[in-house]
């Protein structure tokens, strides 16, 4: 077995500001009355429900009827994600009633002027978010690698152009390509800011190819957990997305959300990395894809930083842009 798959074995059942993590693999969730019961051959943990956000389930387990009944009867989510902290499916609580009318106006409205409007204030916010991260990063750094400064001009160049676009059919495409030339500037300028050992080629997501998008993807992970939350419980559809509507199969509107977050959460995962918090046994290589997979110290690192710095912003930021959409929707 690989390194990796061996740390994979270890124990984390990990509390920590209601999010719960069970990744050994053989583990057990049960319900006992309004207590959820995590069991494996090393120990019993017993999490009250009114304290847990989320369950994630990230190794091979057994899970009871009535803990699933019970995370639906709290809105708590479940959810099946991999190693990496990709989200495989979820169960979640059916919520008739409003819902339908809301939704049928957002499927409406997907390839409209109105999903225009949103996805360029999204990316707009995005971009603006992105720079002033950068120059933070500028402003509190004794050296300040060319990269950085490039990175800078290049998206308040991109910025003013999307100050500039108007409605036209093949709109996705043009904002696409301005963000996209933005972002590789953007991570290249990120990559020149870490400690020489963690910087990075380029932008990788699954698997991974180092330590930093190892870490980034799985903090992204549980962003778009929080998000989807929100965006399942404000009636809206989270695979009926305007910007990336056309990722079939996907949860287009939880990408759409997401981008608004997204420099929230790098400025915590750098801030990892600079402040020498991450440590090289944080990280496995998978042999045979060559992929790079975190450990049990760095998920439990990641998640009690996500959940110090990023869990409410990231949900308040959704609950607000979903109340936004649902007003332009006319609903």
């Amino acid at each position: 077995m690989p390194a990796w798959g061996k740390v994979c074995q270890r124990v984390l059942e990990l509390w920590i500001s209601l999010i719960v993590e069970i990744s050994t693999h053989g583990s057990v969730l049960k319900r006992d009355h309004e207590t959820f019961l995590v069991v494996n051959e090393i120990e019993k943990t017993e999490v009250p429900a009114e304290k847990v956000d989320t369950i994630i389930i990230s190794a091979n387990a057994l899970i009871s009827t009535q803990a699933i009944r019970l995370c639906t009867e709290r809105n708590i989510q479940l959810i099946i994600s991999d190693w990496s902290g990709r989200q495989l499916g979820r169960f979640w609580v059916s919520t008739p009633g409003k819902n339908t009318s809301i939704r049928r106006m957002q499927y409406l409205n997907q390839d409209t002027s109105l999903a225009f409007d949103i996805s360029l204030e999204i990316t707009t916010l995005k971009l603006k978010r992105q720079k002033r991260f950068l120059t933070d990063l500028k402003n509190n750094r004794q050296y300040t690698p060319n990269e950085l400064a490039s990175a800078i001009d290049v998206i308040s160049t991109a910025i003013t152009k999307l100050s500039r676009l108007r409605f036209l059919r093949a709109w996705k495409g043009t904002l696409f390509g301005i963000e996209g030339s933005s972002a590789s500037v953007y991570f290249r300028a990120i990559s020149a800011c870490l400690p020489s050992e963690w910087s990075f080629r380029e932008r990788s997501q699954y698997p991974a190819r180092d330590g930093f998008n190892a870490a980034l993807n799985y903090i992204y992970g549980m962003g778009y957990a929080s998000t989807e939350k929100v965006i399942i419980m404000s009636g809206l559809d989270p695979n009926a997305g305007f910007y990336h509507a056309d990722s079939y199969g996907k949860p287009t509107f939880s990408f759409d959300i997401m981008e608004l977050v997204r420099p929230l959460m790098d400025r915590t995962v750098v801030s990892l990395f600079t402040k020498k918090i991450v440590t090289e046994d944080w990280f496995q290589e998978q042999t045979e894809t060559g992929g790079v997979f975190l450990s049990k110290k760095a998920r439990a690192t990641i998640i009690q930083a996500y959940a110090e710095k990023n869990r409410k912003i990231v949900e308040q930021e959704g609950w607000d842009y979903c109340k936004k959409v649902i007003s332009a929707l006319g609903e």
